[in-house]
C-alpha cells in the first residue's frame, strides 16, 4: 500500500498573512488616532471648544492651553452631522382576485368532467339563489332534466357542481368534495347568486 502525502494548500497561508495584514492597519490607524486626539471619539465636545460650520460641517476649533514662542496652532475635529433616519413604507402586497375564470371557463370545465347528459347554463341568478345548483331527473324540480346551473364562475363552484353530477346519477359519493371557497371568494360570488 501506498501512503501519499498530502498536498499542502498555498491558500491557506496566503490568508493567514492577508489576515494579519489587515490587523497591523488597524491597530496603525488607531494608533495614529490616539496620537492625534481622536481616539475613536468622533463628535466629542472639549472644554474651550468653538463650533464652526465649515461647508456644512460642524466643526469644533480648539486653541492649545499655553504659551507659545511661534504662531498660535489650533486643533480641528470635524463632527459628522447626524441625519435622522429615512422610514420608508413599502406597500403590502396587491391582494390577488378572489377569482379569475369566467363562464366560458367554468362551461368548459363542465364539459370535460361532468357526467354524460347535462346542460350548463352560467350566468348572474341562474342557480336558484345558489352559487351552483345540478340537478337530475327530481320530481318537483328537474323532472325529466338534467342541468348545471352556475350562477359564480370560480373554480369551487364550477368542480364542486361537475363532480355532483357524478353524485346524482349515483356514481360517486360526496356532495362539494372542492370545499366552499375561501371567505374572499364567497364574498366575489355574493353579488351573483
Amino acid at each position: 500500500m501506498i501512503h501519499a502525502r498530502p498536498r499542502r494548500s498555498r491558500v491557506a497561508p496566503t490568508i493567514r498573512a492577508l489576515a494579519v495584514l489587515v490587523l497591523l492597519v488597524i491597530a496603525l490607524l488607531f494608533a495614529v488616532g490616539a496620537l492625534h486626539g481622536h481616539a475613536g471619539h468622533r463628535g466629542s465636545a472639549r472644554p474651550g471648544a468653538v463650533p464652526v460650520s465649515v461647508l456644512g460641517a460642524r466643526v469644533s476649533r480648539v486653541p492649545d492651553a499655553g504659551p507659545t514662542a511661534g504662531p498660535s496652532t489650533t486643533t480641528t475635529t470635524t463632527t459628522t452631522p447626524v441625519v435622522p433616519a429615512v422610514v420608508a413604507s413599502v406597500p403590502g402586497p396587491v391582494p390577488a382576485a378572489a377569482y379569475t375564470t369566467t363562464c366560458a371557463d367554468a362551461l368548459a370545465y363542465l364539459a370535460s368532467h361532468q357526467a354524460p347528459g347535462f346542460v350548463d347554463s352560467c350566468g348572474d341568478g341562474v342557480a336558484q339563489g345558489h352559487l351552483g345548483y345540478t340537478c337530475a331527473d327530481t320530481p318537483g324540480r328537474c323532472a325529466g332534466a338534467r342541468f348545471v346551473r352556475i350562477a359564480c364562475p370560480a373554480p369551487f363552484v364550477f368542480m364542486n357542481e361537475a363532480h355532483n353530477t357524478w353524485v346524482v346519477t349515483g356514481q360517486r359519493s360526496g356532495i362539494d368534495p372542492y370545499g366552499q371557497g375561501s371567505l374572499a371568494e364567497r364574498a366575489a360570488c355574493a353579488p351573483h347568486r
